[in-house]
Formats: structure tokens, C-alpha cells, sequence
């Protein structure tokens, strides 16, 4: 009797030790300290900048900043290194589209790093991946473009340089951020179309689908379905 009590408390010890290591795993993977950086960020076309340490929290699908003491609640914003050229983090998962791939979507976690680097996008994943023909979606309105790209909104045209990114709400507005320029523009969306392209594809950001030659395709909005990058 007592034999079968010791391995009943030797079971338990043992179940409450793997719920701790696992436990202790998802926090490690749900929470980014990045030290001695200078960032910045958009919101509705105003800039925030951050100087020193950031801490990044993932949980319960919302994403929090600590900074000196303040908290943020984040969205799909992009988190801009001031300090580094072209580098840029994510506060939420994305969605990687590759359009010339037959529309092959992955998904990319949240606090993942990208920077542009001699004409080429790279996603810092052991190493570095090179991220060609593509682009990121975070699900609802967010575009986050990796290679030079014209988006076209009505009648008016803009020139988007490598790691900018657009927010169309439809019947709403639309905000652009041109990288390169470091210019934020909002405009009213009234009914326009809005239309994004390369050489290799166009996206309509208005239904959210992406079009090669003749062939269209509605993108898939859940990134918990797409298997990770």
C-alpha cells in the first residue's frame, strides 16, 4: 500500500515538474527583452519613439510593450529600429504570402526581426532567410511589403520602398508609411480602388485577394491555420 502511495507522490512530483519546464518554455516564447535600442513606431500617422530596453509580452493573443515603466498594448504595427538601418519587428504573427507560389501563405511568429540588406529582405531565423517575391499580411488590413512595389489608390499612385507597409480599412481610411521617405500619409477611402503591385503580382487590398495573370485568390485570414515559415 504505501509502495503504490510513493509512486502516486513520485507521479505527481514528476506531472507538476512538466507542467513547470513547459510552463517556463511558453513564457521564454511569449516574452522578448530587447536592451539598448532605439525604436519607433506609427500610430493613425503619429510617431512614437522608444529609447533603451523593451520588454514584449504575448498573451492571451494580445501583445504588451514595457517601456520605462509604461505599458502599451500593441497591434500589428511594425516596431521600427531607429538605431539599426532597415530592421524591423513584429509585435503579432504574420502571415508570409507568396504569390507566385500559387498563393502559398506560412505564417511567421510575433517579436520576429526582418531586415533589408543589399536589395534583398531577410526574416533572422537561425541564420538569415532570404524573403523574395513576397509579402506580409497580418490578417485584417495590414500590408507589409519586402521588395519595391506601387500601390495605386484611385487615380493617384505611390512608390513604396522595401519594408514599408499600407492599412487599408474599407470605407474607411488608408494609411501608407513610405519607408524610406519616413512619410505617413492617411487618406480617405471612399469607395476607391486600392490596388498593390510588382512585376510578379497585384494585391487588392480592398478584398484582400492577390491576382497572377488570370488567376485570383482570396487570402486566408487565420494565421493559426498556416503551418510556421
Amino acid at each position: 500500500m504505501k509502495k503504490h502511495k510513493v509512486i502516486a507522490i513520485v507521479a505527481v512530483l514528476l506531472f507538476m515538474s512538466i507542467l513547470l519546464v513547459v510552463g517556463l518554455l511558453l513564457n521564454r516564447l511569449n516574452t522578448t527583452k530587447i536592451e539598448e535600442h532605439s525604436f519607433y513606431q506609427y500610430f493613425m500617422g503619429r510617431k512614437f519613439e522608444y529609447k533603451g530596453g523593451l520588454k514584449l509580452t504575448r498573451k492571451n493573443d494580445i501583445t504588451e510593450l514595457t517601456f520605462q515603466d509604461t505599458q502599451v498594448q500593441l497591434d500589428s504595427t511594425p516596431v521600427y529600429y531607429a538605431d539599426i538601418e532597415n530592421k524591423v519587428l513584429f509585435p503579432e504573427d504574420m502571415a508570409l504570402v507568396f504569390p507566385s507560389q500559387n498563393g502559398l501563405m506560412y505564417k511567421i511568429d510575433h517579436f520576429s526581426n526582418l531586415f533589408f540588406e543589399t536589395e534583398t529582405t531577410y526574416l533572422e531565423k537561425e541564420g538569415r532567410t532570404a524573403l523574395k517575391n513576397a509579402f506580409l499580411f497580418d490578417g485584417q488590413d495590414l500590408y507589409f511589403f519586402l521588395e519595391k512595389t506601387t500601390l495605386k489608390v484611385g487615380e493617384e499612385q505611390y512608390e513604396l520602398s522595401p519594408l514599408s507597409y499600407v492599412i487599408c480599412s474599407y470605407q474607411d481610411t488608408i494609411e501608407i508609411y513610405q519607408k524610406e521617405q519616413d512619410k505617413y500619409t492617411i487618406l480617405e477611402n471612399k469607395s476607391k480602388e486600392v490596388f498593390a503591385s510588382t512585376s510578379e503580382y497585384t494585391i487588392n487590398l480592398n478584398t484582400d485577394s492577390i491576382q497572377m495573370g488570370e488567376q485570383q485568390q482570396l487570402l486566408i485570414k487565420n494565421k493559426d491555420k498556416l503551418q510556421n515559415f
